[in-house]
């Protein structure tokens, strides 16, 4: 209302004329000498029930009033959220005042503008330049990080190209390929019939040996890996007087493939040190593994490494180092800064480090070419709590041992044929303990102690493919040796030699094998650190038939 008294004010200091007039019209203000109309718009405008102004004054209270009476009707409708409809320009208020002659004519005046009100109130973000946060709206808040918001959000899942692979499973991914989950179930039946020659006895058993359920794939981009395992067999659980001593997760481990020469593996998972224990037991040309390797394999351990499986990407080379801590599967307990340190390289001199071709045995590809694999690797535990490192038995004095270990391995195959051997060294220090135990006169006396498991051992198979027939044929010479006098070691010898048949009838996934064998293990007395020598015909004597389902 101040704005337009003052607008009111400064027409009535710029009219020269007192002559009566009728009210103006700014939408139809006549022209200049033409006072006719403007004459004539009085009687009309007195005809519609208006009153006419009788001094100069009341016009210009009149035409101040029609214009405020307008004004709802120009600003009756929302306005536009635009500038133009912000302020207005400076607009033109015209006047009617008297020639010298007499005469009306129209005086068009300045008239300062006036800031419109709009219908909506001014937004305090755009005001102030920034953006607001997103509430169901349509703007983004710039202090999230880059692709975060698309990230966190859905993922539609390719169920078209969804499909199974024998071995791997059901392979399932996005369509941005960012996540794939693959689940797969792995079930050995096995059949053993044992005859012991040094006791004249017969004995066998029917069990599931392994029963696994699998999941692995990535996650939130393809070089975030991940690979989770359960097993639930008796003999995976360590069922001992019908309780188990370990938990179902056999491996859980994350894989960060982002930089190829520098990955990184975490997580609980089998060890890289000899490569028969990598191998998958559901990928062997024989029922289980050798000798060998169950006596100085390094089995799992929770830790993290770095790793390359394709050195500088030429196809020749593959490393591993890490550090585990050194107490074997599901170790969760606070222990002491004993380690196990890792370092294994392998050198492909034909090519094929980007394949797995050297970690199943068998060779399905019947290979045109010849392939070899070599790996040599060493490992050396701190203060290991068990007899054989992560594996074994607690000594009996309570001590720990230092143990270095060492192990090479080669892989060849060609045209169906398939050699593979491993050679293992292992020798350590003991840090003796102060255990007691209870003699046979019921007196409380120092625990044994035990020397170190310090020995030799290795491995020969060889494996051939009949051509254009699912079938199998294998052989393995294993054996172990103790390293020193009886009271240097705590090794006892042993020899396996085995030969088997397989029938493939998906590869590995799907597979009937059977093999016979002869094993000889001497005994170990711990009281009186002798070894039991037992001979070949004495040694035991034992069948193996195994189905496996892996899908």
């Amino acid at each position: 209302m101040t704005a337009l008294h003052l607008s009111t004010f400064t027409l009535a200091l710029l009219t020269s004329t007192t002559a009566p007039a009728a009210p103006a019209d700014k939408d139809a203000a006549p022209p200049a000498g033409k006072a006719a109309n403007v004459e004539k718009a009085a009687p009309e405008k007195a005809d519609s029930g208006s009153k006419a102004p009788a001094t100069e004054d009341d016009a210009k209270t009149a035409n101040a009033e029609d214009e405020a009476s307008k004004a709802p009707e120009k600003t009756g409708k929302k306005a536009k959220k635009t500038p133009e409809t912000r302020t207005r320009g400076a607009e033109t208020a015209t006047a009617t005042g008297a020639s010298a002659n007499g005469e009306a004519r129209p005086t068009r005046v300045a008239v300062t503008s006036v800031p419109t009100t709009s219908s909506e109130a001014p937004d305090p973000a755009r005001a102030s330049g920034g953006s607001k946060e997103k509430s169901g709206g349509n703007e983004t808040n710039p202090w999230m990080p880059p692709d975060e918001e698309a990230l966190m959000g859905k993922h539609p899942a390719d169920f078209e190209g969804a499909h199974f692979k024998p071995g791997t499973g059901l392979v399932i991914k996005s369509k941005d390929g960012k996540f794939a989950i693959a689940p797969r179930l792995r079930v050995q039946f096995r059949y053993t019939l044992d005859n012991d020659n040094a006791a004249d006895e017969i004995q066998h058993s029917f069990q599931i040996r392994r029963a696994r359920l699998q999941f692995k794939g990535n996650v939130f981009g393809k070089h975030n890996k991940y690979k989770v395992e359960f097993a639930f067999s008796p003999r995976d659980l360590g069922f001992k007087n019908g309780n188990p001593t370990h938990t179902p997760i056999l491996t859980w481990y994350l894989q960060f493939t982002q930089l190829r020469d520098l990955s990184v593996k975490i997580g609980q998972y089998k060890i890289p040190f000899n490569r028969q224990r990598v191998v998958s037991s559901g990928d062997l040309e024989l029922v289980d593994r050798s000798l060998g390797n169950g006596e100085f394999n390094l089995d799992r351990d929770i830790g993290i490494e770095v790793y390359s499986k394709d050195v500088a990407g030429l196809g020749y080379l593959r490393y591993h180092a890490g550090v585990f801590m050194g107490e074997g599967r599901d170790q969760y307990q606070l222990t002491d800064f004993g380690m196990n340190y890792l370092a294994r390289v392998e050198v492909l001199p034909m090519g094929g480090a980007d394949g797995k071709w050297d970690y199943y045995e068998a060779d399905f590809d019947r290979l045109r070419k010849p392939k070899l694999s070599l790996g040599v690797a060493y490992s050396f535990i701190d203060n290991a709590h068990k007899d054989r490192g992560i594996k074994g038995s607690t000594p009996t004095d309570g001590g720990t041992t230092d143990y270095h270990n060492l192990t090479a391995d080669f892989v060849f195959k060609w045209a169906g044929f398939s050699a593979s051997g491993e050679f293992y060294w292992r020798e350590g220090k003991r840090n003796f303990g102060n255990a007691t135990m209870t003699d046979s006169m019921g007196n409380e006396v120092p625990a044994p102690r035990i020397p170190t498991r310090d020995g030799l051992g290795y491995y020969v198979q060889l494996g051939y493919l009949v051509p254009r027939l699912p079938l199998g044929l294998a052989a393995r010479w294993s054996q172990v040796f103790g390293l020193g006098a009886p009271n240097a070691t705590s090794l006892p010898d042993g020899d396996e030699i085995r030969v088997g048949l397989s029938w493939y009838m998906a590869r590995h996934p799907l597979k009937i094998q059977a093999d016979y064998g002869r094993i000889r293990r001497d005994g170990y007395d711990v009281l009186n650190y002798a070894f039991n020598h037992q001979s070949w015909k004495d040694s035991t004597d034992e069948f193996r038939i195994q189905l496996q389902f892996a899908y």
